[in-house]
């Protein structure tokens, strides 16, 4: 090829680049703005708390042992079975304590014949005394004898209730309606009086909930008290809520009904017990709670105070600062950091005043905006809204020397 020809290939090339050069580029697509679902932060009181761990434990505990010696003739229950006040329990061998409340009421006519007599010659002998036919000596021979039958009748009537009472003895029952242990001992083995255990029954319609409360949650306590913003537990009842293992709600509620006289040194922690319904199940084991069963227990501490709340599932979280997006007017994203407080059921405390209840917060599509982007936001239905669950009773401990029990 010649140099003349290449030179006018390469503007030919040229123009037509150029060409291409000069057409405009394409406009871009509008996008229209990220659908997301706002909602307003809620003012309402609320009271701060403090949570703990803690142990059920059982409200009543017999351990059932027989009051007579003998040999267990007959088990009447299944271990572990629930049982109500009065249910038979065991038999033991009565066959003794009946010869001997036999023998008891034979003694008894015995001694009642022997009065009759006694009274006969009392009677004979006061009138001879009256008459002057014997002396005062031999009267009162006669009177002593008469008394002493008398008495022999009480002895005599007490014996027959002792042999009664360790006949009935011979069977045991249930003190009170709870749910049997194991038995200890099997049958034909020798039961030996106050001594030999048998089982034991637990009362379980309520159970304790023990915790320990830090030293540090006691001292702020006892200043709250002492500034009057709340009510010691020992002049207005206070109530306390439970969780179990695997649940969030603390939905079971009990009441203090013992706070420790002193902080264990060993641990600086103050030991505190409510009394707490144990919710009936319609079937096995019968019982919501067990004593030993791990719950966690909140403590209201303080006053109630104004709060605003937020959906918690409406907070980010950005290298450990928490944030919130609210949209403005212009229905534009913001980004507010935020510093939280406590959480009361899907709603966490917004503390510092970072929202009010007239912002529009996102709850729904945060991962679809960032801060100054356009959206298209839905306020969520004020019907679909579930109650916020903040009214917990003012809780104070203040331990005096004689705590109650």
């Amino acid at each position: 090829m010649s140099l003349r020809a290449a030179f006018a290939i390469g503007l030919v090339t040229a123009a037509a680049a150029l060409a291409g050069c000069a057409r405009k580029a394409p406009e871009p697509v509008p996008t229209k703005p990220p659908p997301v679902v706002v909602d307003h932060p809620v003012a309402q009181k609320v009271n701060d708390y403090e949570d703990f761990a803690g142990r059920t434990e059982a409200f009543k505990v017999v351990e059932l042992k027989s009051r007579v010696t003998g040999y267990l003739k007959k088990i009447h229950f299944k271990d572990g079975q629930d049982v109500e006040e009065g249910k038979q329990l065991f038999d033991i061998d009565n066959r003794t304590y009946k010869a001997e409340l036999d023998r008891a009421n034979a003694a008894l006519v015995k001694a009642e014949k022997h009065l009759i007599t006694m009274r006969a010659n009392y009677r004979r002998s006061k009138e001879q005394h009256d008459k002057g036919v014997i002396g005062t000596e031999e009267f009162d021979n006669v009177t002593g004898l008469k008394l002493e039958a008398e008495a022999d009748i009480d002895t005599a009537q007490a014996a027959v209730e002792l042999a009664a009472t360790n006949l009935r003895f011979c069977h045991i029952t249930a003190p009170f309606d709870g749910r049997l242990s194991k038995r200890l001992v099997d049958e034909e083995n020798l039961i030996k009086a106050d001594e030999t255990s048998l089982t034991t029954i637990v009362k379980l319609d309520e159970v304790y909930a023990t915790f320990d409360m830090d030293e540090r949650t006691v001292i702020r306590v006892r200043r709250l008290i002492q500034k009057g913003e709340v009510t010691s537990s020992r002049v207005q009842p206070l109530m306390v809520q439970l969780a179990l293992a695997d649940d969030d709600d603390f939905s079971l509620s009990g009441l203090v009904t013992f706070v420790d006289s002193q902080i264990d040194p060993g641990t600086g922690t103050l030991r505190v017990r409510a009394t707490v319904h144990n919710p009936r199940l319609n079937r096995p084991p019968g019982y919501l709670l067990s004593p030993g069963q791990f719950v966690r227990v909140r403590v209201p501490i303080g006053p109630a105070r104004d709060a605003v709340l937020v959906p918690e599932k409406a907070l980010g979280s950005d290298q450990g600062q928490r944030f919130l997006f609210v949209v403005n007017a212009e229905n534009k994203v913001e980004r507010r950091n935020v510093r939280v407080g406590q959480q009361y059921g899907t709603m966490r405390v917004i503390e510092g005043g970072a929202v009010t209840p007239t912002d529009r917060v996102i709850v729904d599509g945060l991962l679809r905006v960032r801060p100054a982007v356009e959206v298209n936001p839905t306020l969520v239905p004020p019907a679909s809204k579930a109650p916020i669950k903040t009214d917990l009773a003012v809780f104070a401990v203040a331990p005096e020397p004689h705590a109650k029990q």
